[in-house]
């Protein structure tokens, strides 16, 4: 399960902030002069002793109880990190925290996320990020980190150092879904609709996640699953995945344990996909904590 809630942490944030810093897939090879969109900050470390900066785009959200910093660089490199909000503190990023960091080279013929909760061994995985000051009227965040990530597939290990930023702009809020996208469902029996709607297919990740939110942030639901699912019956597990969070706090999102999800259709060239879900869940860390998601329904077409 803890594996699990790992990727459902970061479906959510994928979905709720829309990944400002990453709505150009960066596995398509960035032109040399790209258009670079405005950065407020600024957001910079050392990936293996090399200057990384978050030149292309940088961003952080503030909802669900959750904090994400996420930046892209021109040559396609990703950082992000993602914090149960405690605000002006010390994080600590290890196997056992619900804080994660996640980093992604386009530049690399394996594009699966190294990640710092993916082993228990301190020199392997594991570090720290540090919110020094947080302006709530500018809506900026100024803080440091250092953490080290780490890819099970291959056993390799990347340091990030000298992590820094300043004066980062980060949300707090969505704003409605326009189109035709949508996802309703009940949860224990009440109807849920959220009006804030997200896809999103990527291969650094493996994942084509969707996630549907209010525009204040809560409640939420998110569901995973592989970027080439075929119409037909899945069951939740390892590879699908759901999760629902009734408010604001991230540590009390529950996870999927069981369920069915029906794709309906799949059509990659027009990146839409419909299907229907149901599951039952329970929060990572009080089992007690449960919820019943029925008579799921989305049409989302995904980025």
């Amino acid at each position: 399960m803890t594996t699990r809630f790992q990727t459902l942490c970061l479906l959510l944030f994928i979905g709720l902030t829309g990944l400002t810093a990453c709505q150009q897939e960066p596995d398509e090879r960035l032109d040399p002069e790209p258009e670079i969109p405005a950065v407020s900050g600024n957001l910079k470390a050392t990936i293996n002793g090399n200057s990384w900066v978050a030149a292309r785009a940088a961003g952080a959200s503030r909802m669900n109880g959750l904090i994400n910093i996420s930046g892209l660089s021109l040559d396609g490199k990703i950082l992000t990190m993602t914090l149960t909000d405690s605000g002006v503190h010390r994080y600590i990023l290890n196997s056992t925290t619900l804080n994660a960091a996640a980093h992604v080279d386009s530049t690399m013929s394996d594009r699966i996320a190294f990640t710092s909760n993916s082993s228990d061994d301190a020199a392997l995985a594991g570090g720290e990020v540090t919110i020094t000051s947080i302006n709530e009227s500018a809506k900026t965040l100024t803080g440091t980190f250092s953490y080290r990530v780490y890819r099970s597939t291959d056993n390799k290990s990347v340091s990030i150092t000298n992590g820094s930023f300043t004066d980062l702009s980060y949300t707090t809020s969505l704003a409605p879904s326009t189109g035709s996208d949508t996802i309703r469902l009940k949860v224990d029996g009440a109807d849920f609709r959220p009006d804030v709607v997200f896809g999103i297919s990527s291969e650094f990740i493996g994942q084509l996640g969707l996630s549907g939110t209010t525009t204040a942030g809560s409640p939420s639901i998110g569901l995973s699953m592989p970027p080439d699912i075929r119409p037909g019956t899945h069951d939740f597990g390892d590879l699908i995945i759901g999760v629902y969070n009734p408010g604001t706090d991230g540590t009390n999102a529950r996870g999927s344990n069981s369920g069915k999800l029906v794709i309906l259709e799949h059509n990659t060239s027009s990146r839409r996909i419909r299907g229907t879900f149901n599951f039952s869940a329970s929060n990572l860390l009080d089992p007690s904590k449960k919820n019943e998601i029925t008579d799921g329904y989305f049409s989302v077409k995904y980025q």
